[in-house]
């Protein structure tokens, strides 16, 4: 474990795999009252485009919705 008073070490970022005709995608494993950082990937068999720029949101107070 790491020395009393050392902070957390960030969480490591997740993928989700989307197939492109989806229309939207849900978010599961997130904690309520928490902020997020989010970038979307399109990627096709000639290759991976460039990361849109971050996306940050906030989980509100409470569990995760329907």
């Amino acid at each position: 474990p790491p020395p009393a008073g050392t902070p957390a070490p960030p969480p490591q970022p997740g993928v989700l795999t989307v197939p492109g005709e989806a229309s939207g995608a849900v978010l599961g494993g997130l904690h309520p009252w928490s902020c997020y950082r989010l970038q979307v990937l399109v990627f096709n068999g000639r290759g991976a485009g460039p990361p849109s720029a971050e996306i940050p949101f906030c989980t509100p107070e409470g569990g995760e919705g329907p």
